[in-house]
């Protein structure tokens, strides 16, 4: 029972500092860029390689991975506003080991397979990304501008990156460079959990009970016998 005059919210509400964000930013400006790298030369020296047309790498793998993606941004973000760092760290996990699988296929059927779960991890990461933009200390909408620039940006930088590496080395390295920034995100967003932790806020102790008074001068208490 809440004794009286004490407030009913027992724990103030978790807010972040603008430093919270790095991790999970890193891995939704990831995600942005591997929903549109595919495009350009790094998907034409996949398809030459895996023996695919270019009907069927658009139908088996880069669809798979979008509708993956688009498909859990929504739920990333809602269980992202109560357990951030719980749903983007296994999020980060499943885009590092489906950017794993996807660089060392031997063929189509596992390749697709790799995407579908770098698509479930980016789309999760993202909408992680998103929610902790709105638990900022401050400057949210600041926040939520820049992240969305960055988005942007990544649609922009990702089909140029890879399709740079896939030419200058080879498309699976350009999907382990993937594996790199993933694995980076990953490591902030350990590190920033962990300091969330240590600064979270205090449970509040109730107030003390108040010590009996002594009665007025002239007055009496009930039941006394003097009375």
């Amino acid at each position: 029972m809440i004794p009286p005059g004490y407030p009913a919210q027992s724990r103030p509400s978790m807010v972040r500092p603008p430093w919270s964000l790095a991790g999970p930013a890193l891995s939704a400006f990831l995600a942005a860029g591997l929903l549109i790298a595919p495009v350009g030369p790094l998907v034409s020296a996949i398809t030459r390689d895996l023996g695919l047309s270019t009907a069927g790498m658009t139908m088996t793998v880069v669809a798979q991975y979008v509708v993956a993606t688009v498909a859990l941004v929504a739920p990333g973000y809602l269980l992202g506003r109560r357990w951030p760092t719980a749903i983007a760290l296994p999020a980060l996990a499943l885009l590092i080991i489906g950017s794993v699988v996807s660089a060392f296929t031997p063929g189509a059927a596992l390749f697709a397979v790799g995407r579908v779960i770098v698509g479930l991890g980016a789309g999760t990461a993202a909408g992680a990304a998103l929610a902790l933009a709105s638990q900022l200390v401050r400057g949210r909408s600041r926040a939520r501008l820049a992240l969305g620039l960055a988005l942007g940006a990544a649609l922009l930088l990702g089909p140029v990156v890879s399709g740079m590496l896939a030419q200058a080395l080879s498309w699976r390295t350009a999907l382990l460079a993937d594996v790199l920034v993933a694995t980076v995100a990953l490591f902030s967003t350990i590190a920033s959990g962990i300091a969330m932790w240590v600064l979270r806020p205090s449970q509040p102790s109730p107030p003390a009970t108040p010590a009996a008074t002594t009665p007025r001068p002239g007055a009496t208490w009930i039941g006394d016998p003097g009375r």
